[in-house]
């Protein structure tokens, strides 16, 4: 029995077929989530936005107070 390749890589892997209909390997799904980890710490550190996470939290509540 010959293993399925890798959808990203082309390496030989034991996983199963995914959600989407991929065969993805360990390295390749770890390299995903740590991209996917590295982007939400970006973005919530105000990586991409003018404002971050807390910032917008601050302002928010900010203009909450100013409306009462």
């Amino acid at each position: 029995m010959t293993l399925p390749l890798c959808d990203k890589c082309e390496a030989p892997t034991a996983n199963p077929e995914n959600d989407y209909g991929e065969f993805i390997c360990d390295d390749c799904e770890q390299n995903a989530a740590e991209a996917a980890w590295e982007r939400f710490c970006e973005n919530f550190h105000g990586g991409s936005d003018p404002l971050t996470i807390r910032e917008q939290h601050i302002a928010a509540w900010e203009e909450k107070r100013r409306l009462k």
